[in-house]
């Protein structure tokens, strides 16, 4: 199974891609509502100065009546001029038969033009030669109930520059990323569940077991929850009984081996309760505790799968024999990995041969890169053989034995607290203590981990410091 640090998302997840989507679509559509709001707000200018012209025309006529009526030109230039220059236009009076009475702009004189307007006023736009856009409001001048004239109001209309409605902008995106946010908080919400339930199925797929789908609570997800826990539960009681079973076969076969005293007799269950003084010291959890104590017991599993000859040779191990005595626990792991619930002990199995200097086996880690349970099991291992297949070293010469691998071969930290334990309680000794008769295969791990079989130059084999007895009498035949 991949591991779930290897499953997270190698980018966004699905619910910053979509938030991160819909706010930039949100950032877009108040910006083009910027604008138009912007163009509305243009159209009601130009409406608004529109209006502007026809009430000042208007005003225009009104005002320009009574001095229309008995033609005090003077009077009406300058209430012309004052128009003029208040919308920066130009100002045509007409009277009765629609002649130019007055022109601001001084350019048509007495010309008749006729009058245009009704009962009402108007207004119309024009383009001049130039190209220049002119809206001229029209309005009748009337006195006494009587048209007497008209006056024109022209002006350039000049286009105004593309704006932009910051305002409506800022109210159209706050509006859109409050929308973002729910939507956001809602996806993720969803997402969550339908997340937990695709972990169950890789969990479901790759066989492990204790996983949990989740409280998915709705419709279609709530019936999905419901199947794969459904689901679970019939593949954790198949596999807890498939764990249980090899369990109990791999035990069986330990046993067998030490039967035969092809492995060392007990080994596994004193390593294991050497192995909880540490847990202990170490507060693991009761999931790696357990772990670890199964991977004591099944210390020498992988020695089943050595040829029996190479634990019972009595001479010195040829470097093939040697290698393949040390490639065990990676049979052990083998043997393992195929039940998903014992692969963590598989993997304390497997590289119980590792150095913390990183020159041991089966795939040289170094250091903390070697698991803790492996480290650990190495430890107690060592202690237990070193104080078992000799009488006469006891566990202060073990544990001296042990230090001078320190840093070496074991954590240092975790051999201090070992040491710690060991001196607070010591093993039971004395001189009553039971031999351990071991084949010569099995031997403590400083002699199997350096090949610790010192030659002379004729090349005779030399046992170091511990004394190995071995099993002299006859071995019962196997089919």
């Amino acid at each position: 199974m991949v591991p779930s640090s290897e499953r997270k998302a190698r980018g966004w997840s699905l619910t910053l891609r979509l938030s991160v989507a819909l706010s930039a679509g949100a950032f877009f559509v108040a910006l083009l509502l910027g604008f138009l709001g912007a163009d509305r707000e243009d159209h009601h200018g130009a409406l608004l100065d529109a209006a502007q012209d026809r009430d000042l025309a208007a005003s225009l006529a009104m005002r320009a009546a009574p001095l229309l009526d008995r033609g005090d030109v003077m009077r009406l230039s300058v209430l012309a001029a004052v128009a003029r220059d208040q919308t920066e236009g130009r100002v045509l009076v007409l009277d009765r038969g629609g002649r130019v009475v007055l022109d601001t702009a001084l350019m048509l004189g007495d010309r008749q033009l006729g009058l245009l307007t009704g009962a009402a006023g108007f207004q119309r736009t024009s383009a001049r030669a130039d190209g220049v856009e002119v809206r001229e409001s029209l309005a009748p001048v009337e006195f006494g109930g009587e048209r007497i004239g008209e006056v024109r109001l022209q002006r350039n209309v000049v286009p105004r520059p593309v704006g932009f409605d910051f305002s409506w902008f800022g109210l159209v995106l706050l509006s859109c990323l409050s929308l973002v946010a729910v939507a956001a908080i809602m996806g993720h919400h969803w997402s969550a569940r339908v997340r937990s339930a695709t972990d169950a199925l890789i969990r479901l797929s790759a066989g492990e077991v204790g996983g949990d789908a989740g409280d998915v609570a709705g419709g279609e997800l709530h019936d999905l929850g419901s199947a794969l826990r459904e689901m679970e539960r019939g593949v954790q009681d198949g596999l807890q009984r498939v764990s249980e079973g090899y369990v109990a076969m791999a035990l069986l076969v330990v046993e067998g081996m030490e039967r035969a005293r092809l492995v060392p007799p007990g080994h596994g269950e004193r390593t294991a309760l050497l192995a909880e003084r540490v847990a202990e010291r170490l507060q693991l959890l009761p999931a790696d505790r357990g772990d670890l104590q199964l991977a004591c017991r099944l210390v020498d599993l992988g020695k089943a799968w050595v040829r029996a000859p190479i634990l019972q040779k009595q001479e010195p191990l040829t470097e093939l024999e040697a290698q393949s005595l040390r490639h065990h626990p990676v049979h052990a792991a083998e043997q393992l990995e195929c039940v998903p619930a014992l692969r963590r002990v598989a993997r304390i199995l497997r590289h119980q041969l590792e150095r913390y200097d990183g020159r041991g086996s089966a795939d040289g880690l170094r250091g903390d890169r070697i698991p803790l349970g492996s480290r650990v099991l190495a430890i107690a291992s060592s202690f237990d053989l070193l104080t078992t297949c000799a009488p006469e070293l006891d566990w202060q010469e073990a544990l001296q034995q042990l230090a001078a691998a320190r840093g070496e071969v074991f954590d240092p930290w975790l051999l201090d607290l070992f040491d710690e334990e060991i001196r607070r309680e010591p093993p039971a000794g004395g001189s009553d203590r039971p031999v351990m008769i071991v084949p010569s295969g099995s031997l403590p791990w400083r002699l199997e981990a350096e090949a610790a079989y010192d030659h002379d130059d004729d090349g005779s084999f030399v046992a170091e410091d511990l004394e190995v007895m071995h099993d002299e009498r006859p071995r019962e035949d196997t089919p």
